[in-house]
């Protein structure tokens, strides 16, 4: 069984090896390629995913076409399209991947099931949750209240292994700037 995943499991809950096995069943490991959409627009998520290697992202696309990544997930990190996973609906976001990465996923009724058999499961996912909501809110924050060059330097200093790994086309979707101002930014010092 996936023993990345199993390691990642016992550092952050206290559970039985039963518990464990009985949440390692639940999930299928999937290497994928650079671009691969992984949740396609218009369809309901059936799937959260757990990064091993690799970097997966969040799109929205407006109307005109242009756009938005809206979550960025790396190593140890999950992600998945929340809303629609959550609520079983019909999502315009989609999920790809940035590089060839290594995941770990899990079905909806498999991550329903581990909220019944898993105790620890509920509050493990909760603190997950927790997570992504505070920093959506903060990246909302700071999208409101910054403008380009502080979104940039904040982004550097902050998430700097995101820069080096993210092709100026997504950190400028991410930062909500145009690629054009993130070159500038990027060449001045």
């Amino acid at each position: 069984m996936p023993g990345y995943l199993k390691k990642y499991l016992t550092q952050k809950m206290v559970i039985s090896n039963e518990e464990l096995e009985n949440i390692l069943v639940c999930f299928k490991k999937l290497q994928s390629k650079k671009n691969q959409i992984l949740i396609h627009p218009n369809k309901i998520c059936k799937h959260l995913f757990f990064v091993q290697k690799g970097c997966l992202r969040v799109v929205c696309t407006r109307d005109d076409g242009q756009e938005w990544t809206r979550q960025i997930a790396i190593e140890n990190d999950f992600i998945t399209i929340f809303p629609s996973f959550l609520e079983q609906t019909i999502s315009r976001s989609y999920l790809q991947t940035v590089e060839a990465s290594d995941v770990f996923y899990i079905s909806y009724s498999n991550f329903k099931k581990l909220n019944n058999i898993v105790p620890n499961w509920r509050e493990f996912y909760t603190s997950i949750l927790e997570q992504t909501y505070v920093n959506s809110i903060k990246r909302i924050e700071k999208l409101i209240a910054m403008d380009g060059k502080h979104l940039y330097e904040d982004f550097k200093i902050n998430h700097p292994e995101l820069l080096k790994r993210l092709p100026n086309k997504i950190s400028a979707s991410y930062l909500g700037i145009s690629q054009e101002t993130l070159s500038r930014l990027k060449t001045k010092k």
